[in-house]
């Protein structure tokens, strides 16, 4: 299966509590530990420096003014060049963004690690909120704040939250409105800001009202039916447009491939017996959101960045918005 996490010092670069990542690799945690063996666990220990960039030209080396190559201070490896004004965010400080979070609010380290050798890190911790689906004990919710940045231009600094269905361990990111009432997925903080902790964690405290609000959202998607047909149509809806489903145009053998795998997670995923998933729509979104974080094979992409980050992380938020249009379209019809 692919990971795509850093080998760089000959071991996985990630850490974790609980249970064995789906990929098996990492090493295992007691819970409640400090922060340093967080880092050191995670291979977190090694700085980011940043360098001149060097070229030669008619037998004379040279120097780029505005370029920089941002390399490892362990290995030397070069991660990728940069201009002047970029702000580095070193390893070690998403790991030191939870120190308080986890000493005055009691939240506590999930996993910690770096990507693609090193241009990604991230850090998920447990808030503490966890709440039955619809009311049944089976079907576990807990939220997460997930950490991550990048030193290749490829991903702002950026916190979200997230949830974690515990029976499946499925992801899910849920929105939250900032001041301005605006709703937002993440947090975002790009590389020409110095990144700044205390602005995001004083957000943070906005998650207790996003949760219950994802929540309410959630509870009616586990009691509304969605059964033969219409879950076909809604998986279809994923990767077709209207337009397309309107002129009955067939799906590529590879979109055909991947609907066919969501309907076959769809009745047989772990999880999906349970009355809160069994043909409700929480159910086909939960096959869509494990069909990503545990099934669908990446090329350029890698499993893990792909489901926070990239394609995959689209996708679950498609099938959310779907969900929520039909949950919504009754709603108002009522």
């Amino acid at each position: 299966m692919s990971h795509d996490l850093d080998h760089s010092t000959g071991k996985p670069a990630m850490a974790y509590v609980g249970e064995e990542p789906w990929h098996g690799l990492g090493e295992k945690l007691p819970p409640g530990q400090p922060i340093e063996t967080w880092v050191e666990a995670a291979r977190l220990d090694w700085r980011i420096q940043t360098l001149p960039v060097h070229y030669q030209f008619q037998d004379r080396v040279r120097i780029m003014p505005d370029r920089f190559v941002l390399a490892r201070d362990d290995t030397g490896a070069a991660l990728s060049i940069v201009s002047a004004d970029y702000q580095v965010v070193q390893p070690k400080e998403v790991l030191e963004f939870y120190r308080d979070l986890v000493a005055d609010r009691h939240y506590t380290l999930e996993t910690a690690g770096a990507l693609a050798g090193g241009r990604k890190v991230w850090a998920l911790a447990k808030t503490g909120l966890v709440q039955d689906v619809a009311g049944n004990s089976a079907d576990k919710l807990g939220a997460y704040v997930l950490l991550a940045t990048s030193c290749d231009k490829s991903l702002a600094t950026t916190a979200t939250f997230t949830s974690i269905r515990v029976v499946c361990q499925n992801t899910l990111g849920f929105a939250f409105k900032d001041v301005k009432m605006n709703e937002r997925r993440h947090i975002k903080i790009d590389h020409m800001t110095k990144f700044s902790p205390g602005p995001i964690k004083e957000q943070l405290g906005l998650i207790d009202a996003a949760w219950s609000q994802f929540m309410d959202r959630i509870n009616p998607m586990a009691k509304r039916p969605l059964k033969g047909p219409a879950v076909q149509k809604f998986v279809e809806s994923l990767f077709l447009s209207d337009k397309e489903i309107e002129e009955g145009k067939p799906p590529s053998n590879a979109k055909f491939k991947e609907i066919n795998q969501i309907m076959s997670l769809f009745h047989s995923a772990r999880g999906q017996e349970i009355a809160t998933a069994k043909d409700t729509l929480w159910g086909a979104v939960n096959a869509v959101t494990n069909y990503v974080d545990h099934v669908r094979s990446t090329r350029a992409v890698e499993r893990i960045d792909s489901a926070w980050f990239g394609t995959g992380a689209t996708l679950k938020e498609k099938a959310w918005d779907r969900a929520m249009e039909l949950i919504e379209s009754e709603q108002e019809a009522e």
